[in-house]
């Protein structure tokens, strides 16, 4: 009987570390993101709601008037589907649907798209009014993280 019952603990202890062993490795597809903008343009903070006006490209220019540059890493990147994911709440086929639609009815300008934060953050650093997302601070001095709900990563 101690046999039989000792099986059955061993059951429920393994049952309980596969189920937080599964818990675990779900979040941990979940990435930080940060926004990172050029000095001239964007506001140091956003509300998240804010940040996706922005990104669907329903604000045209900052405050100060600079026209918003919207800038992405490419939705078949690991950075792309989370941005994908978490500004848009849809896939990567559906975001770049969303901005085709909105290229061809005259409404906005397509983003630009790039396959490494290198290639992305250079970009923003170079032009004014550009904002981006990537999953790091930038290091590129040109450049700024924008709080996005008083926060640096969201």
């Amino acid at each position: 009987m101690k046999q039989q019952y000792s099986a059955i603990k061993i059951r429920e202890i393994l049952s309980v570390f596969l189920f937080l062993f599964v818990v675990s490795t779900a979040r941990s597809q979940d990435s930080t993101l940060t926004v990172i903008s050029n000095q001239k343009g964007a506001p140091a903070q956003m509300k998240m709601s804010e940040l996706v006006a922005v990104f669907m490209g329903e604000k045209e220019r900052w405050s100060d008037g600079t026209k918003i540059t919207i800038v992405l890493m490419k939705t078949t990147t690991p950075i792309g589907k989370e941005t994908c994911k978490k500004v848009y709440a849809r896939s990567g086929n559906s975001v770049l649907q969303y901005w085709n639609l909105q290229s061809f009815a005259g409404k906005a300008q397509l983003p630009m798209m790039f396959n490494s934060t290198a290639e992305l953050e250079a970009f923003v650093a170079q032009n004014p009014g550009a904002i981006g997302i990537i999953d790091k601070a930038s290091s590129i001095p040109e450049t700024k993280t924008v709080m996005v709900d008083g926060k640096k990563y969201f």
